[in-house]
């Protein structure tokens, strides 16, 4: 994923819509996208209609792939998370993430795999040593993110968790990650954890996940721990402090409209006295 890119299908700040039966028609019929029915959103109206986005402009037929791979996405991230959990546990019991006596906080960036702690100066590794349980994110952490973050983290049982959904141009900040959808109704928005709200004199479903992560666990007493990983480094970097706690954080600068990839998450597990 290249964080620079300009997407050419959402933009955050809002959407208006051309129609029109010909080239030479496009240019003078601009209609807001407030002004369509929902059935020419979703149906009635040719995928070859042309779609501004600010300066930009796509193809309604691109704003429906865009949609429909959002739900297809929704309906996968519980096996999708369930994978990334097997994928943790089978890591763990095969040995290959070994404990950490001793230091202070350690620091690890996501490799696109699993991945081992690296201890500080003043710790040293013990490998193989392994804890009876990981500590696991209490679901408050995520209650308030969309459906598909929460199906994915609930599934995954991970200590710390971050989601974003694939294939979709996304606007980050600081302060979260915005996926809009003008092809959602109001009621659908509210099952799938989104939030309601108007853009340029338009109604659409925006959906808010956050941009970082800070998970508080008690620590062993020496803090010695186990963990293991699995992130997008493309998307996610995370660092675990060996005296309680796990930070997730997007890695690239923000804020920005990225096109997402097509497993932008992070997932990771501590066992603390392993």
């Amino acid at each position: 994923m290249n964080s620079s890119r300009i997407p050419s299908r959402f933009l955050a700040a809002g959407v208006a819509v051309l129609i029109a039966g010909s080239a030479a028609a496009l240019a003078a019929t601009a209609v807001p996208f407030a002004k369509l029915s929902p059935a020419d959103r979703l149906t009635n109206a040719p995928d070859s209609t042309v779609v501004t986005l600010g300066p930009r402009t796509v193809t309604l037929g691109q704003l429906r792939a865009s949609h429909r791979a959002r739900e297809a996405s929704l309906l996968r991230a519980g096996s999708l998370g369930s994978a990334m959990h097997g994928r943790l546990t089978s890591t763990v019991r095969s040995g290959l993430s070994p404990g950490i006596q001793g230091g202070t906080t350690t620091t690890v960036q996501g490799g696109g795999g699993t991945h081992t702690l690296v201890n500080r100066p003043g710790g040293a590794i013990n490998p193989g040593s392994l804890a009876p349980q990981a500590f696991v994110e209490p679901s408050s952490q995520y209650a308030s993110s969309p459906a598909d973050m929460k199906a994915f983290c609930s599934a995954a049982r991970a200590s710390a968790c971050l989601y974003l959904p694939p294939g979709q141009e996304v606007t980050a900040q600081s302060y979260g990650v915005a996926d809009w959808d003008g092809l959602v109704t109001q009621s659908q928005c509210a099952q799938e954890g989104g939030s309601w709200g108007s853009i340029w004199n338009g109604s659409f479903c925006a959906f808010n996940y956050p941009a970082s992560v800070t998970v508080h666990f008690t620590p062993a007493a020496n803090f010695k721990l186990t963990q293991t990983a699995n992130c997008d480094p493309s998307t996610f970097a995370y660092k675990v402090d060996t005296h309680g706690a796990i930070q997730i954080s997007l890695s690239f600068p923000l804020p920005v409209i990225i096109t997402t990839d097509d497993n932008p998450t992070c997932v990771v597990s501590v066992t603390p006295g392993g």
